[in-house]
């Protein structure tokens, strides 16, 4: 049963058939030939064959007149109904790692938002106060068919703050939020070593990232205790971050490229019982075991660039291949503007060219990273129930000819 729309009016019944319908579905069929979508009050009414459309859309619409939430044969009577012949649809695509706001295009010379750099510990940071939505990268991700992203900080500090879950529409970023927390950002190897070991103040080596992360834990642990001995002990935003991590609410988003780095984010979440992503994992091909132990996902790449320096030396587009076979849940980023926001469709599409299935590239950068962000009930699919967030597109979705014809949030066109 779909919520009750929270817009009045709702919007009118809109449904688009005879296109190829891409679900991003892992536990139904994948890929409808001739599909059908309806939309209605924000939410995905019904998806399946546009042969059944009328007939199934009718019957969804009776439960939802028995509830008391439509006139079914009114609502019906008033459908939008736009054939979409030659075309497929897809979920909006999702990208799990991006810095969309606190590091906008233009403005060369302009400090950014992206990175605290005055201290290596800064987990009281919201990146929801950095973001910027007159940033120009947010239009170019929804003409692309970029519906959804997580914004994080940078990954200069030992700790950077917590990310925001966001649609790639709106100009009050508050009014833009799907999840926020949605996680906290830690960060080990070059760019914490470079950004402060490189100018002379701690940490200046991996022993000093690990050692400071450990302390920043065990601090959060001690404040909890007083808080608990005494409710008037003063709140620290920073440690509140931390124990919202520690109690397992917020997963750990690790920067970590290289398979040592790797194992000691995954030392520590053993030790702390932390909920573990590994971001960017060029070389968690290389401990498979030990991230499936962990229970770990991965947010892997950029990998459409060159190499920055010695961590970036072993990307490969047939790493999600190997990941997914492992068992592990695996997403991919563009981490704008390292890689231009509407470029992930195409990564996932390079995955494909690798030997990934399509359905299964598909998956990256839709139903997978609505689950790394805790979005799998709201986002990432073409599922009755789920938010109508979906695009229309001229070819396959992650063809490199195929262009967005449409661009569609709660049901409302944005493109």
């Amino acid at each position: 049963m779909l919520r009750s729309p929270l817009a009045p009016p709702a919007r009118p019944l809109r449904l688009y058939t005879h296109a190829t319908v891409h679900t991003a579905d892992a536990e139904g069929r994948a890929v409808l030939e001739e599909g059908a979508v309806a939309a209605w009050g924000g939410q995905l009414l019904w998806v399946g064959d546009a042969r059944d459309a009328r007939d199934e859309v009718a019957r969804a619409l009776g439960e939802l007149e028995e509830a008391g939430l439509c006139d079914a044969g009114a609502t019906l009577a008033a459908a939008e109904w736009t054939r979409c012949d030659g075309e497929h649809l897809a979920p909006g695509f999702i990208d799990a790692h991006v810095h969309l706001g606190l590091y906008p295009e233009g403005f060369v010379g302009e400090p950014k938002d992206l990175n605290e750099l005055t201290s290596p510990l800064t987990p009281q940071l919201r990146a929801l106060d950095g973001v910027w939505p007159g940033d120009v990268a947010f239009a170019k991700a929804r003409a692309a068919g970029v519906t959804a992203v997580c914004v994080l900080p940078g990954s200069a500090n030992v700790v950077g703050g917590v990310g925001v879950a966001l649609r790639t529409v709106g100009s009050d970023v508050e009014r833009m939020v799907l999840r926020e927390p949605a996680c906290l950002k830690v960060a080990f190897g070059y760019n914490v070593k470079h950004n402060h070991g490189g100018k002379g103040r701690a940490p200046l080596t991996r022993m000093a990232i690990a050692d400071m992360m450990r302390g920043a834990f065990e601090g959060a642990l001690a404040y909890e205790a007083k808080r608990l001995h005494d409710p008037e002990h003063p709140r620290d935003r920073a440690k509140e971050h931390l124990l919202l991590a520690l109690r397992r609410e917020l997963p750990v988003r690790a920067h970590a490229s290289r398979a040592d780095d790797i194992l000691t984010a995954v030392r520590l979440a053993r030790e702390f019982g932390l909920r573990l992503v590994i971001e960017h994992g060029y070389e968690a091909v290389e401990v498979l075991e030990q991230l499936k132990a962990a229970r770990a996902s991965v947010v892997y790449g950029p990998a459409f660039r060159t190499c920055g320096h010695s961590e970036d030396l072993h990307f490969s587009f047939a790493h999600a291949q190997r990941l997914m076979e492992a068992g592990l849940l695996v997403a991919q980023m563009t981490d704008h503007p390292i890689v231009p926001v509407q470029y992930l469709p195409l990564q996932a599409g390079l995955c494909v060219r690798e030997g990934l299935d399509p359905a299964a590239a598909l998956r990256l950068v839709t139903a997978n990273a609505a689950e790394v962000l805790g979005l799998e009930g709201r986002v990432g699919r073409l599922r009755a129930g789920l938010d109508a967030d979906f695009v229309r597109l001229s070819g396959p979705p992650l063809e490199v000819a195929t262009r967005a014809l449409g661009v569609y949030v709660e049901g409302a066109r944005v493109v």
